[in-house]
Parts: structure tokens; C-alpha cells; sequence
């Protein structure tokens, strides 16, 4: 089993990653809204392969387009897991505490894909934080002193 939880751990979950049926990456601009971030990654998964460990009753949904809920942390904002209308839990990858050890499936809205996603050949790119070098730079040239 494969646990998850939201970013306060008052939602907790465990899946069993024989009961993926797919991981979706998706860049559509609700996806980037929910996300903070260039997109989402969602697990379909089996719902007698999913397991809410603690606080379900904590989960609120949204519909963000006709039909498509989106489940959240009443507490934090977390994505959190959520029953779809098509017999999956749709789970955010990124709530999960442990690697599941799968590849992607498929990419959807790639066209929707926001430009500043790609970081690009020049971009700079770091294993890690980066150098405190840069961060220095980075905060002079908010201050106006770069």
C-alpha cells in the first residue's frame, strides 16, 4: 500500500498502485489553478484499491467545469482525493507521501500548456535549491540594487 495525505496530515489515505488504472498529466488552465504549478498529475485509481485512513469527512469538492469535481482540504486547501461520476478516486499525485513506482500514462491539454511551463535550453537548472549565490542576485534585483 501506498499512503497519502494533505498538507496538515488531517486527510490521510493508502491505495494499493495494483489498482491504478492510469496517471494522467494534465495542463489545462484549471488544472495550473488548483496546482499553483505548470499543471496537474492525477492517479486513476480502482475504488476498492483506495482507502481513506483519516479525516474523509474533511474532503469539500468543487466543481470546476461541468461535471469534474475537485476535492480539497476544508483545513489546508490541499487537492485531495475525490470519488469520480465515472467509478474512480481520482487521487493528486502530488498528495502522495510514497513513490508508487509507475510512469505516466498520458498528457492531456498539452496545447493549454502555458509558455513559462518549459524552463527551456538557457534556462538555469539546479539538482537542488540552488547556489545562495543566486538567491543573493535574485533578491538585489527586487531591491533594485542589480
Amino acid at each position: 500500500m501506498v499512503k497519502g495525505s494533505c498538507l496538515c496530515g488531517s486527510i490521510a489515505f493508502e491505495l494499493d498502485p495494483a489498482g491504478i488504472v492510469a496517471s494522467v498529466g494534465c495542463y489545462c488552465a484549471n488544472c495550473r489553478k488548483v496546482s499553483g504549478a505548470e499543471g496537474g498529475v492525477y492517479l486513476q485509481v480502482k475504488r476498492g484499491a483506495f482507502r481513506w485512513t483519516a479525516g474523509e469527512e474533511g474532503v469539500g469538492a468543487y466543481e470546476s467545469s461541468p461535471g469534474n469535481q475537485r476535492g480539497f482540504c476544508r483545513h489546508c486547501g490541499c487537492v485531495a482525493p475525490i470519488a469520480t461520476a465515472y467509478g474512480a478516486v481520482r487521487v493528486p499525485a502530488g498528495a502522495l507521501d510514497e513513490d508508487p513506482k509507475l510512469e505516466a500514462s498520458v498528457t492531456i491539454f498539452a496545447a493549454s500548456r502555458a509558455p513559462w511551463c518549459d524552463p527551456g535550453v538557457g534556462a538555469l537548472r539546479y539538482d537542488d535549491v540552488g547556489p545562495p549565490d543566486y538567491w543573493r542576485q535574485m533578491v538585489m534585483r527586487l531591491h533594485g540594487l542589480a
